[in-house]
């Protein structure tokens, strides 16, 4: 008796060790890259739609054209009250909430798949380079991801409220969460299939012929349903109501319409532009794994786990096919029986259910006309990673009997393959999530205008990076848009001279400064050079800040 507790006490202890340590590396990795990089644009901009917020200049977002639902945005202000409004600030956010969702996949696939399942599925998330590479951003998509996670999570526990509410919460985070209701609805009955089960067999002695039993199972599974359908619309409802309150000007519509105009609504993409779009498809998707041999390593673990559960699940559906036949009179050990083995296959109808959701996702991304941005895929990676976890642990199974060399080799290499991608992303080698060295330098020109432009006769013409400045130059110098050189020069022309006026071209713009040099050209104006960002390991000109002076004697 005493050796069987010391035995599950060392097997508790073993098991808490482990998940800390892929919790703790999984947080490590996340926060590996925190800080290189500056901003991307749209990380710059809902920053920037944040301050607006907790500064008070516009708290109901009623002067910008904002294309998202609130709940990130009023989240990162009020992070921003906190802990003050900075890149490291906002990062800091988004990296608590991937640690998070990170806590709630472990907790869900140990739900489904047991201790075991649970942790191998701790570990694939934990080094999924997608998962990675967006921690250190201010995108929206990692809290969606968070929403979705949790959504379903309520859903294996029957909490239909709670699932509902979650999903909810995802919408108002981002509209992409409209796109996981199917999974939710279909997870919710799943999530009550063992119990469902028994009581429809529990009523097969009063009728043969399953009527009772069917009506029985659906009024099981509407509840959940119901309360979930209430949940999602009380959150649908308050962010239409916040939309509401908003007293926007003529030009700015609702965010829906706003977003719809920002992204060129939806279509089916002419068969003619397939190929096309498979390639830049492919262009994001080889990074799932941090490069093409561990994508498709992934792949192959899915595509393990998908066939293993289907094989399963009908080869249950032809024994219960013949069974059923054998058993016209009601027999409460079959029943018993019946209910043991729908409930050893409970993780094979949620491997399914998560494979064909990923592939249906995948491929409604790939036939509308979806931006091909890589952020799309990161609410896929929690199931990819449960998925390919459950590949990776039948297969390590199955090789008990083979060659202990062997089987410990294959595990090595694996694992090898799922460590560098992670490190890859952790070391920002791969090109998912926010910038990887396009905007160095970015934060030394923001110094520089900051301190050499007056507030009140100074001006920086911006063209390329309006969303960065309005993020880097928050408090800084007045800004000015110019789209062609001509714009810029009748902007200048009344008062061409008793002005700091500063242009900022990035290095991949410098082929256009002779075409505004010519245009200053007549008002007797050129461009001085006061600071060059050079990359120093390539030495190639980041940025180059330019004053525009008169050049007359």
């Amino acid at each position: 008796m005493k050796a069987t507790m010391n035995h599950s006490l060392s097997q508790r202890l073993s098991h808490g060790l482990l998940v800390g340590g892929w919790l703790l590396l999984g947080l490590l990795l996340r926060v590996w890259q925190f800080g290189w990089h500056p901003l991307r644009e749209d990380e710059a901009l809902y920053g920037y739609w944040a301050r607006l917020i907790s500064s008070g200049r516009d708290v109901m977002l009623e002067r910008v054209a904002v294309d998202k639902p609130p709940f990130f945005i009023y989240a990162l202000a009020r992070w921003f009250g906190w802990f003050g409004p900075s890149d490291a600030s906002g990062r800091s956010l988004n990296v608590l909430i991937s640690f998070l969702t990170l806590i709630l996949t472990w907790l869900l696939a140990r739900r489904l798949f047991g201790p075991r399942g649970g942790r191998w599925s701790l570990a694939f998330y934990a080094l999924s380079p997608f998962a990675i590479s967006f921690a250190p951003t201010m995108y929206t998509d990692p809290l969606l991801t968070l929403w979705i996670v949790l959504a379903l999570l309520a859903a294996s526990w029957r909490m239909g409220l709670l699932a509902g509410l979650a999903l909810g919460m995802g919408f108002a985070t981002k509209q992409n969460a409209l796109l996981f209701i199917p999974l939710i609805l279909l997870a919710l009955p799943l999530g009550r299939f063992p119990k469902a089960i028994s009581n429809q067999y529990a009523t097969f002695s009063r009728n043969r012929h399953g009527a009772k039993r069917w009506m029985a199972a659906i009024g099981y599974g509407a509840l959940p349903l119901t309360t979930a359908a209430l949940g999602f619309w009380y959150i649908w409802f308050k962010v239409w109501q916040w939309d509401g309150w908003r007293i926007l000007p003529a030009e700015i519509p609702d965010f829906w319409t706003q977003s719809w105009h920002s992204y060129g609504g939806l279509r089916l993409v002419s068969p003619d532009a397939w190929p096309e779009r498979l390639g830049e498809w492919w262009r994001v998707w080889r990074w799932w794994g941090g490069g093409a041999v561990g994508a498709m390593l992934v792949a192959g673990l899915s595509a393990v786990a998908v066939a293993v559960a289907w094989r399963r699940v009908r080869e249950l559906s032809k024994q219960h096919s013949v069974n059923s036949m054998q058993h016209l009179v009601f027999d409460k050990q079959y029943a018993v029986s019946r209910e043991q083995a729908e409930s050893d296959a409970f993780p094979d109808y949620w491997i399914l259910l998560f494979a064909i959701f990923s592939l249906a996702y995948l491929a409604l991304h790939f036939f509308l006309s979806f931006q091909t941005w890589d952020r799309y895929l990161l609410p896929l990676a929690p199931l990819s990673a449960m998925i390919s976890a459950q590949g990776a642990l039948w297969l390590w199974r199955q090789s008990r009997n083979g060659k202990r060399v062997g089987r410990w080799g294959a595990a090595a290499l694996i694992t090898s393959i799922l460590l560098l991608g992670a490190g890859r992303a952790a070391t920002a080698q791969i090109p998912i999530g926010g910038d990887h060295g396009a905007y160095d330098g970015l934060t030394i020109v923001a110094d520089y205008l900051r301190g050499h432009t007056p507030n009140r006769h100074g001006l920086v013409y911006q063209r390329w990076l309006g969303w960065q400045w309005d993020w880097y130059l928050w408090d800084g110098p007045p800004r000015e848009y110019w789209a062609d050189p001509e714009m810029l020069v009748d902007n200048l022309a009344p008062h061409p001279t008793g002005f700091t006026r500063f242009v900022v071209f990035p290095g991949w713009r410098l082929s256009e400064k002779p075409a505004l040099e010519a245009a200053l050209a007549p008002l007797g104006l050129g461009l001085a050079e006061r600071l060059r960002v050079i990359d120093p390991s390539s030495g190639e000109i980041k940025f180059a800040v330019y004053q525009i002076v008169s050049q007359q004697p």
